[in-house]
């Protein structure tokens, strides 16, 4: 397809997984004149898995009858080794098969939808979902982070002002401009000076046990 071969940059480079090749053909079909390119196709799961990739995929399309567990947790070790949106097209409306792939991370669970004229709109509908799942989860993180820097800031502060003898806004830009001087985050610089505090105490300590 000539479009896509022209937006090299908006090419959606998809895998699909199917035993059934009307449906693949279906596909091909479809995604003609589009930006969706097939870079591989396959007929289970571990022909994927085993795979060393030369162009990373962008989207997992999988077309399958039943959705069996050993199945949904091999998609549960693509998605953990690299997070891609997964398109599932099944037959299998078994609620358990469907909290399965969600606990996979599939982004979709289509039952009974694999019609000419609805796939591009799933797939669209999966990837912005999945977007959405991939940034919620990095804000998560990045707070986990701050809230655990902050702890330690707050600690090293605490280990200042007693060094010093200063008030913790003095303790604070000390740390600051510490931190700034030597290009290093200042959670970094916190952890830095409580290691170093606690190669310090535990001589202290083995004093004491002496005695």
């Amino acid at each position: 397809s000539n479009a896509a071969m022209n937006t090299v940059t908006n090419t959606i480079n998809t895998v699909v997984i199917s035993e059934f090749t009307e449906f693949m053909n279906t596909l091909q079909r479809v995604f003609e004149n589009t930006d969706y390119k097939v870079i591989f196709e396959a007929t289970n799961l571990q022909q994927l898995l085993n795979l060393k990739w030369t162009i990373e995929p962008d989207l997992i399309i999988a077309i399958m009858n039943t959705s069996d567990s050993q199945l949904l947790s091999k998609f549960k070790i693509i998605n953990e080794r690299f997070p891609l949106p997964i398109v599932i097209f099944t037959y299998d409306d078994r609620d358990e098969a469907i909290e399965e792939a969600i606990e996979a991370g599939v982004s979709a669970y289509i039952v009974d939808g694999f019609h000419e004229n609805r796939i591009h709109a799933i797939l669209r509908t999966a990837m912005a979902r999945f977007k959405q799942v991939q940034s919620m989860q990095k804000q998560l993180k990045d707070l986990k982070t701050s809230l655990a820097d902050r702890k330690i800031i707050d600690r090293a502060k605490g280990l200042i002002m007693e060094q010093r003898k200063c008030t913790e806004n003095e303790a604070y830009s000390l740390m600051r401009t510490s931190a700034m001087n030597q290009n290093m985050r200042l959670g970094q610089l916190a952890q830095n000076i409580l290691a170093a505090a606690y190669v310090v105490e535990p001589q202290k300590n083995d004093r004491v046990q002496k005695k």
